[in-house]
């Protein structure tokens, strides 16, 4: 597989991770706040009783943070392998901004892209 192809496939499913991300940290702010019932602990939740636990999909407030939790490992996993697949641009760009009297240009073409 050509490594353009791998980039794309690699930052297109980071882009739907961060906005799977995006969502459950809505879910968990606004639809379903601290307080709201959470899942665990059912029946100690300051003496509200288990008909006020808020689900959204059938998944409580704890539910849905084990899940931007592992989303949010997930990302973490995909943007080192994005580093990895940009590493030589990462160097010629660094050393361009950090000794500029050499010449080593920032140009997408030194990792291999299309022109």
């Amino acid at each position: 597989m050509r490594q353009a192809t791998v980039n794309y496939i690699v930052d297109a499913v980071a882009f739907l991770d961060l906005i799977s991300l995006t969502a459950t940290g809505v879910i968990m702010k606004w639809v379903l706040p601290p307080g709201s019932g959470g899942g665990h602990g059912r029946g100690f939740r300051g003496g509200r009783g288990p008909e006020d636990v808020k689900q959204l999909l059938g998944l409580g407030r704890h539910d849905w943070a084990e899940i931007h939790f592992i989303l949010s490992l997930l990302f973490v996993f995909l943007m080192l392998i994005h580093l990895v697949l940009h590493w030589s641009w990462i160097k010629t760009c660094t050393r361009a901004i950090l000794f500029p009297s050499r010449p080593a240009p920032c140009d997408p073409a030194d990792e291999g892209a299309l022109p």
